[in-house]
């Protein structure tokens, strides 16, 4: 580890590692997403800087060195993670033979719960730093985690406020610099140019169909979503529909759930997140998770949807400290957007709120009004560059306790300067 000793604002010693190795650990495609967004703010940062991980194309979009493929394990409940377990395991065993084998400075978890919880022992036994970011959203699915958290992780970066405070009664080094979305999610284009990019017609209505970023997601609630459209079609001719692919690999089998449907030439596929195109979307029929937050963040009413294994559901029922499950109602702590859930959830009840809010433009007004408090809610701008600031300010300060730890058994031992 080449460092130097410099001195911080408040006069503490910190050392600046001259390479920085930083290895990311996201492991679904919501996660690889945020990676690939922080993964861009340590290079502005820190040009230096190595980073490596798991993950998956966002990832690598953004420069990272993607040893192990994992972000389409993603999944939701108890029941539903018997289908990934076996392939999580072998990726786990190949993920810690590789940071065993070549030790980063810092490890980075990215959200994944399953995956880096799993992680969190083995790098303790290590001796491996660690900072989690992004981590699993305790004020909803139980504050009782937040202790577990905070024992292991050097320092904790959660998305939310709430989060901030549960935290720091856990005895966590914890620090809040606000939600990534809010640097991220922002149209470069007005709705005629942005809808016109995409072989659509600016002067009719367009409907955003999003039924989630994980493949039980899209096996689960596609056929229901996409026979809506179709009914949609036929009650509203004039109607484009815009379905955004969260990921390569997603890509087939809702193209396969579209065909089996029939109204292939009804739907017009975007690649990635195009803000620009969703934005001027005038509805989105979308599955709970963080695409609700990305429509509210650009006030495009909406009617979210969900259903789980009725196991995964009980348990929920118990642990879930919310009333709803849309991240924009919980936020806003009222049902701003509408909510179907599990058997509430059908064709039918799908099909009358799309129509409902289609045909009721002061309605849509009214939620988008709604929805344009939410942005100052989770902070300001600027939010991925203060979290790179305090991941390399943390790498810092573990070079500082190693060479504490190295002087304490070796008195003798010394850190050679390095080029800066």
């Amino acid at each position: 580890m080449d460092t130097v000793t410099m001195m911080s604002s408040g006069g503490e010693p910190v050392l600046s590692i001259e390479k920085p190795r930083i290895f990311l650990s996201a492991t679904e495609v919501s996660g690889d997403f945020q990676a690939g967004h922080l993964a861009r703010a340590l290079r502005r940062r820190s040009p230096e800087v190595v980073l490596s991980g798991n993950g998956g194309h966002h990832m690598r979009a953004a420069g990272v060195r993607v040893e192990i493929q994992v972000a389409h394990l993603g999944y939701i409940g108890l029941q539903e993670a018997v289908r990934f377990e076996r392939q999580i395991c072998r990726r786990l065993t190949e993920v810690k033979k590789l940071l065993k084998s070549q030790r980063p400075d810092l490890v980075v978890l990215v959200d994944g719960e399953r995956f880096n919880e799993a992680l969190v022992p083995f790098l303790i036994r290590q001796e491996i730093p660690f900072i989690y970011y992004f981590v699993p959203q305790v004020w909803f699915w139980g504050r009782w985690r937040t202790r577990r958290i905070a024992r292991k992780a050097r320092l904790v970066i959660p998305a939310f406020p709430a989060e901030e405070s549960l935290f720091r009664k856990a005895k966590a080094r914890v620090i809040w610099c606000g939600h990534s979305l809010l640097d991220i999610v922002r149209p470069t284009l007005d709705r005629s140019a942005a809808l016109r990019s995409a072989g659509l017609d600016p002067s009719r209505p367009v409907v955003a169909l999003m039924p989630g970023s994980r493949l039980q997601e899209i096996e689960r609630f596609a056929p229901s979503l996409f026979s809506v459209a179709s009914r949609l079609a036929r009650e509203r001719p004039e109607l484009q529909f815009l379905l955004p692919v969260a990921a390569p690999h997603l890509e087939k089998p809702l193209r396969d759930a579209i065909g089996s449907q029939g109204i292939e030439n009804l739907v017009t596929f975007l690649s990635g997140q195009d803000y620009s195109c969703l934005s001027s979307c005038d509805l989105a029929l979308l599955s709970s998770g963080t695409a609700t937050l990305e429509a509210a963040l650009l006030e495009v009413p909406m009617v979210v949807f969900y259903r789980v294994h009725p196991v995964t559901f009980l348990i929920a029922s118990i642990l879930v400290k919310s009333r709803y499950i849309a991240m924009p109602n919980i936020l806003l702590q009222d049902e701003v957007v509408p909510e179907l859930l599990q058997n509430g959830f059908t064709t039918d009840k799908l099909f009358e709120e799309a129509i409902g809010l289609l045909t009721n433009r002061e309605r849509r007004a009214f939620m988008k009004l709604k929805l344009s408090g939410i942005r100052e809610l989770l902070g300001g701008s600027g939010v991925l560059d203060r979290v790179a600031s305090a991941i390399l300010s943390e790498i810092g300060k573990v070079a500082v306790s190693q060479t504490k730890d190295s002087a304490m058994t070796d008195p003798t031992s010394l850190v050679k300067p390095s080029r800066i």
